[in-house]
């Protein structure tokens, strides 16, 4: 008989949990984000432009070159890895980046700002559900911003605007050249150093309507400071805890709460 749980036992129980608990709107009042978890994070509807993003990404995955770069977690230390080892392993998944399209798809960002290394696949994602969409990407690793330069060239809708360099030196700029911060997408969960600065300086530039998403909210102890913080926020109103990402909104007319929902 077996005394010891096996491993994970835990951690999948808590996940079983956590989707009979937070699943379907379940104990949901508020009208806005009954909606939003039952149409737009829940919803499993294909659409034609996520074919078209995910033969880029396969398209990638062939790509054998090898590229050096600075190793994010050991500093001063680089890597050598091909291109399409990285982007296996840096890119959004498809379901993240699906999530992505239909929260953009839903709320109509006109400006949208999607901030650290994502191999260009997941601003495609952000800014494909119609033409005329202002993007921005910001990276601060050149070597993987010469990736995501190859699929922005590609793009079959929409430009995306690529800038390059330290995040303390590009991101006040870019702020001060959009109209309206209406969408914001951080993948800087590695980024620990700077995280507090990054979400700090966008939120000068918020509006009533404005969304954030930020990855991997769990996924180390820096970034779950940064998600007490940004709760406390008075600016926040609404946050929805996905567990690998965190949606935040800033609307006065909702009440402040923070929802968990099983994704």
């Amino acid at each position: 008989m077996r005394i010891i749980p096996k491993a994970n036992t835990l951690r999948k129980s808590i996940l079983i949990y956590r989707r009979i608990r937070h699943r379907k709107g379940h104990g949901v009042h508020s009208p806005f984000v009954f909606n939003l978890i039952t149409k737009v994070i829940e919803e499993k509807s294909p659409y034609y432009t996520f074919h078209e993003i995910e033969l880029l990404r396969k398209r990638l995955s062939f790509k054998e070159e090898r590229i050096t770069y600075p190793d994010r977690h050991h500093k001063g230390k680089l890597r050598t890895r091909s291109i399409a080892r990285i982007v296996a392993q840096e890119a959004i998944n498809p379901k993240h980046g699906a999530l992505l399209f239909r929260l953009t798809n839903y709320f109509k960002p006109e400006h949208i700002l999607q901030i650290g290394p994502s191999m260009g696949l997941s601003a495609l994602y952000l800014s494909s559900y119609r033409t005329g969409v202002n993007c921005i990407a910001l990276e601060h690793v050149k070597e993987f911003a010469t990736i995501s330069q190859w699929v922005y060239q590609q793009a079959f809708r929409n430009p995306v605007t690529l800038q390059v360099g330290a995040y303390e030196e590009i991101l006040p700029p870019v702020l001060s050249s959009l109209k309206q911060l209406d969408f914001v997408y951080f993948n800087t969960a590695t980024e620990t150093f700077e995280n507090e600065w990054i979400f700090k300086t966008c939120l000068e530039h918020i509006h009533a309507r404005t969304v954030f998403v930020i990855k991997g909210i769990k996924s180390n102890k820096e970034m779950r400071e940064l998600w007490q913080q940004v709760l406390a926020r008075p600016e926040v109103t609404v946050t929805i805890d996905l567990y690998s990402m965190g949606l935040v909104f800033f609307n006065p007319k909702l009440h402040k709460r923070n929802y968990k929902v099983y994704f």
